[in-house]
């Protein structure tokens, strides 16, 4: 053991102690210490108590962590990296874990791990009293975000998503052609368009007291779980502009229910789908509809935010809910705001890319 300073600060005295205490009692115990204050290791566990990690979502925190233990295990030329001491970690010493970790687990997973050595060493520098960290290593790495994304989890292309709904239709599951048109048009989750319990226990669910035909939906921002109105039709020089045509489409097949009742209800029992029977069927209507099978329900929402920014626009957070919002009205008006101009350009991308194709299906037949 070595003599540490706790300081003058009440708190950061306390987090220091109690690190020390635990590492302490370890060493009596005949054990090795798995806390040695200071070391990588001790500020991965004082960063999962902070409020940043407590308030991610449970799959997010999941995947956080099982990216530090694999950060913490992997082996240096002296000992694991988990053992050394988190402030005198320097560039060198952050390339030669990135080259270790694609080495080990691959480019994706690699960069992934790096993205979060990054994020928390953030928290650390701004936290230096407590932490001992003032430098953020794993800054201008050039780690690509992209390289996080799974298999399984492609985007959709809107073909191949009106494929689905056509089939959907066809087979009387007017329900799941809607669901798939709140991922893809309103860049929804799975279990917020379903009503399915997320990983925290929230039952949210888009529902039709949110929805007012030829004005607004009110779709879920699923990292707070409320409910934020977005405009589905604008209205410019006394001319009403039709925003999201295909959303109301989808809509507009299913009978309206109690403001409280879920839009996506299972058509034989009039209630919530199971998650057994919701994969169930969408492997039968993708099969109905010649589809991959990587074409995942999941799919949807990525081909929608990948439309969004194909048609120019970077920050599409006023619709996908990908970030924290802070729900005041003069917030919700900004919100509102962003979100016409985002569909309004991407229906003027949707416009030009089917009238591309139109065109090139005009050029084969004359061919």
């Amino acid at each position: 053991m070595q003599s540490t300073p706790l300081g003058t600060d009440v708190a950061t005295a306390i987090t220091k102690a109690n690190a020390i205490n635990a590492a302490f009692k370890e060493w009596r115990d005949g054990s090795q210490s798995k806390l040695v204050p200071g070391s990588v290791m001790w500020l991965f566990d004082w960063y999962r108590g902070t409020e940043k990690f407590t308030e991610l979502r449970h799959v997010t925190r999941t995947g956080y962590k099982l990216a530090m233990d694999m950060v913490v295990a992997i082996e240096m030329k002296v000992g694991r990296f988990g053992t050394r001491q988190a402030k005198l970690i320097d560039a060198t010493a952050s390339d030669a874990l990135y080259k270790k970790a694609k080495e080990k687990h691959g480019e994706r997973q690699g960069s992934y791990m790096m993205q979060v050595c990054r994020l928390v060493w953030n928290q650390a520098a701004r936290h230096h009293k407590a932490t001992g960290v003032k430098d953020n290593p794993f800054s201008g790495m050039g780690i690509k975000s992209s390289s996080g994304a799974g298999r399984g989890n492609r985007a959709s292309t809107r073909a191949e998503y009106e494929a689905y709904k056509l089939a959907a239709a066809e087979m009387g599951k007017h329900s799941m052609a809607a669901a798939a048109a709140i991922l893809f048009e309103g860049c929804q989750r799975v279990y917020d368009a379903f009503g399915f319990e997320d990983p925290d226990g929230y039952v949210r669910g888009v529902r039709w007291g949110g929805y007012r035909p030829g004005e607004s939906i009110g779709l879920i921002q699923s990292k707070t779980g409320n409910v934020v109105d977005i405009p589905i039709v604008d209205r410019l020089d006394g001319e009403v502009v039709v925003l999201y045509p295909e959303l109301e489409a989808a809509i507009g097949g299913l009978k309206r229910g109690a403001d409280d009742d879920l839009i996506v209800r299972d058509e034989r029992t009039g209630a919530a789908y199971t998650k057994d029977y919701m994969n169930k069927l969408h492997r039968r209507i993708r099969k109905k509809a010649g589809l991959p099978d990587d074409l995942k329900f999941t799919s949807f929402r990525h081909g929608g935010i990948t439309e969004l920014g194909d048609s120019g626009e970077v920050d599409v957070r006023a619709v996908s809910g990908h970030k924290t919002l802070n729900v005041t009205g003069i917030y919700n008006k900004a919100s509102q705001e962003k979100a016409l101009r985002i569909a309004a350009r991407r229906r003027e991308h949707i416009t030009t890319l089917v009238g591309a194709l139109a065109e090139v299906k005009d050029d084969a037949d004359a061919d």
